[in-house]
């Protein structure tokens, strides 16, 4: 009997718990649909009658679609370069016997430690004097050195547990280093890659702090960014259309979480440590 009402007070904390997680977001989507007097009036009401203006308004001017590429092609052109780099590092790390190997791990791992607020303004200098501020480069290049760290420790956990024979064996059949990873090491971190991409796709995109600290020019402002457009003279802010653009902003990573859920949850469980 006891057991059972643990199992009850166990279910009933997780359905709170989801409760308060999915709210905020379904109370986005709601309050997008609402014109800006009944948000005014009733924001936490059910919308009287349902109406798309806020986002004709928000689509109309075409000005999110271009933050929307901008963000996008940052994301992307950062999730190649760090699963090509993170995974051939692993590689290189756990499988070749050299001698600083400890290390340039060691070196990886005092990565994780590093904040990002404390390398803001000497980022800034330097892409400053090299003259890449207000491009992609200024956001790559961060999101992809403070994700490399952990990107690198996941593979290294993975490689560990991938036999040596199983490598032994494609030398052995003539297979050089670079065949032995593309062919037979790479499919097998097919979690771990799936994973890292899911998990960086979402902070990437969603990114503010390098965007608010790299980024002025209009033409170069990522989604996050362009949100602050909605905020007019003395901090008004026309919160119909600010909610809509939120909508289509989240719109992306969610539909990246679902679409991958299956192999981020067994990557997290198991995939960055065994195949």
């Amino acid at each position: 009997m006891k057991e059972k009402a643990i199992k009850y007070l166990f279910i009933l904390l997780l359905i709170v718990f989801l409760i308060i997680q999915i709210y905020p977001v379904i109370w986005l989507f709601i309050a997008s649909l609402k014109d800006s007097v009944e948000l005014s009036t009733t924001p936490f009401s059910l919308p009287k009658a349902v109406t798309f203006e806020n986002y004709k308004n928000v689509l109309g001017d075409g000005v999110i679609g271009g933050y929307m590429w901008n963000s996008l092609k940052i994301t992307m052109i950062s999730l190649v370069l760090i699963l090509v780099l993170s995974s051939t590092i692993g590689f290189a790390l756990s499988k070749f016997r050299y001698k600083h190997s400890k290390k340039i791990y060691s070196f990886f791992m005092f990565g994780i430690m590093v904040p990002v607020q404390i390398t803001l303004i000497p980022l800034f200098i330097f892409y400053s004097k090299i003259g890449i501020l207000n491009t992609s480069m200024a956001m790559v290049l961060p999101q992809v050195g403070f994700a490399l760290p952990l990107s690198v420790m996941m593979f290294v956990n993975f490689y560990n547990f991938v036999p040596d024979e199983l490598i032994e064996a494609g030398i052995v059949d003539g297979c050089s280093p670079y065949r032995v990873f593309l062919q037979i090491v790479a499919p097998l971190a097919r979690n771990t890659m799936i994973t890292i991409a899911s998990m960086y796709s979402i902070l990437i995109w969603n990114d503010f702090i390098f965007a608010n600290t790299f980024i002025s020019d209009s033409s170069a402002k990522t989604i996050t960014m362009g949100l602050k457009d909605y905020v007019g003279a003395f901090g008004n802010v026309d919160w119909g259309a600010t909610y809509a653009a939120i909508s289509i902003a989240i719109l992306p990573p969610i539909l990246i979480y679902f679409s991958l859920n299956k192999w981020v949850t067994s990557g997290m469980t198991a995939g960055a440590t065994k195949g």
